[in-house]
């Protein structure tokens, strides 16, 4: 199934095999510009995956982000201070590589994408990024931790979930 389908079903729509949704319906023509945060994950890469296929049916584009959280960092190596230079390198060259990727991936669907690399806290970071790029959706993946990983690691889809002004597309990582 088309990835419009599914969404069209979701929106109570029935796609059948139409390529748009009759003007002024809800639905996948009105997502122009959708921001993917991705982290290199299983779950970000279907992330991007569906945000491709949305892209593609509703003649889009994409605007890729990674965020480096310094503070990572700073909880890595012992509140030594400065930032060891060549770790922060390190995590933008491997970010901008990751988002590099997702940019061909898209081009080969024939579907137009950028990357932003951002920095600071992930949440707070692909909001900005929503924001400036005035996205219509925003597509994260979510890892599905529970208990106590969750409460000391966090939520940065919750996260942005719960702040977003624009829709958001939350998956998961696929599944045999």
């Amino acid at each position: 199934m088309r990835s419009a389908g599914v969404l069209a079903s979701i929106l109570g729509f029935d796609y059948l095999g139409f390529n748009r949704l009759p003007e002024g319906a809800v639905g996948v023509h009105m997502f122009r510009n959708i921001i993917v945060a991705t982290d290199a994950s299983e779950a970000s890469h279907a992330a991007l995956a569906l945000a491709i296929g949305l892209a593609r049916e509703s003649g889009g584009k994409l605007v890729l982000t990674t965020v480096i959280d310094l503070s990572t960092l700073l909880a890595l190596s012992g509140y030594e201070s400065p930032y060891p230079v060549d770790a922060i390198k390190s995590m933008r060259d491997e970010g901008q590589a990751s988002l590099d990727a997702g940019v061909a991936a898209a081009a080969k669907e024939g579907v137009t994408a950028s990357a932003v690399v951002g920095e600071g806290d992930p949440s707070d970071e692909i909001l900005r990024i929503a924001k400036e790029q005035q996205a219509d959706l925003i597509c994260i993946g979510t890892h599905g931790r529970k208990g106590l990983a969750r409460l000391f690691l966090g939520s940065v889809a919750e996260g942005v979930l719960r702040r977003a002004e624009a829709p958001v597309l939350v998956t998961r990582p696929h599944t045999p």
